[in-house]
């Protein structure tokens, strides 16, 4: 069934204002936009820090990575909007340069791919779920051993 103008209306502010999250909050370094994207009551679901509900569970999860990889950037490469969630295909940049897990800096460049989901109510990001390929991240920081064949 095709969608009516309004529902596409709304999926593509939605794609908007995740796709805010990437260019404006991690590449331009501009934490002020996290207030007007995120609902102050969102629900962040994260696999190092479990599930908390608030924007300064979002902030403290974005502040563990910033921490640790100052000046990390991502590449878009793909947004898909439907009903009212996004999903975003992305990649990560990033020199570690700040205490990890207990593990100092290495200095090691990273990049890491990512899959994350957002579900929007009124405009905001109500809950969000990120998915990042953490097992390739802690391999590529010594921090899990690397499968090895055979």
């Amino acid at each position: 069934m095709p969608h009516s103008n309004a529902e596409s209306a709304v999926q593509e502010a939605n794609k908007t204002a995740a796709l805010r999250l990437y260019e404006e909050v991690i590449n331009r370094e501009q934490k002020l936009a996290i207030d007007e994207i995120f609902a102050a009551d969102v629900l962040v679901h994260d696999p190092f820090t479990g599930s908390h509900r608030g924007v300064a569970a979002f902030k403290g999860l974005l502040g563990l990575f910033d921490a640790t990889f100052p000046h990390h950037r991502v590449v878009v490469e793909r947004a898909i909007a439907e009903g009212d969630c996004v999903a975003v295909l992305h990649t990560h940049h990033a020199t570690h340069t700040g205490p990890f897990m207990g593990l100092p800096p290495t200095g090691r460049s990273v990049v890491v791919n990512g899959l994350e989901l957002f579900r929007f109510a009124d405009g905001r990001i109500a809950e969000f779920w990120r998915k990042d390929d953490d097992a390739s991240l802690l391999m590529q920081l010594g921090l899990l051993a690397a499968p090895q064949p055979g």
